[in-house]
């Protein structure tokens, strides 16, 4: 098991990792071009401000309701689009853009609120980034298997498409608990971080 996680599963990981830190500086690099040409009447970078933030009123219901759809359907199509030769394209694509806008929030905020955007940046994403992380990582490395497959012509019929089925259904959970999370525990827990 070892060796086919040495072999198989890691060398994705140390790729997905190289793709996301390079969108992250070029995103981090234009977030701070932006922010010095910004303007005196541009609110569009005003991301992170800490009094808005504090005084916003969630419903977690809605919330959730509001989310579910936009995660699961954007899963969903990704895993549907990684069953094609287009799949390890897409996941290239998907991590240099989660990147260039995880880089680009992470540089304003820091550059709005100092050591403090930034703890507030971290806290927006936890606790539901525990688990979309992981599934997202897992959900890439089996679209680029069954992508190279599709890609050497082997036959996505049969034994394989019923395994990466049950893939796509089990990470589709995953993401749902992620949601929960976003929905329920995330914003008491971002208020208690502001407050405190």
């Amino acid at each position: 098991m070892k060796k086919f996680v040495r072999r198989e599963i890691f060398p994705y990981w140390r790729f997905f990792f190289l793709l996301f830190a390079g969108g992250f500086v070029i995103g981090t690099i234009f977030a701070n071009l932006a922010y010095q040409n910004r303007g005196q009447d541009v609110a569009e970078l005003e991301l992170f401000s800490l009094e808005a933030a504090g005084s916003a009123l969630w419903n977690e219901k809605e919330y959730f309701f509001y989310l579910l759809p936009r995660r699961l359907a954007g899963m969903a199509a990704l895993q549907v689009i990684g069953a094609t030769a287009l799949g390890t394209p897409l996941v290239i694509t998907e991590l240099l853009m989660y990147g260039f806008f995880c880089g680009t929030f992470f540089g304003i905020a820091l550059l709005q609120n100092g050591i403090r955007g930034m703890f507030l940046f971290l806290a927006a994403l936890l606790p539901q980034y525990l688990i979309y992380v992981p599934a997202a990582i897992g959900m890439f490395t089996v679209i680029c298997c069954m992508s190279g497959q599709v890609m050497r012509r082997s036959s996505f019929f049969g034994r394989k498409a019923v395994q990466y089925c049950l893939w796509c259904v089990l990470f589709l959970t995953v993401v749902l608990w992620g949601i929960l999370l976003e929905a329920y525990v995330n914003p008491p827990f971002l208020r208690w971080i502001l407050k405190s």
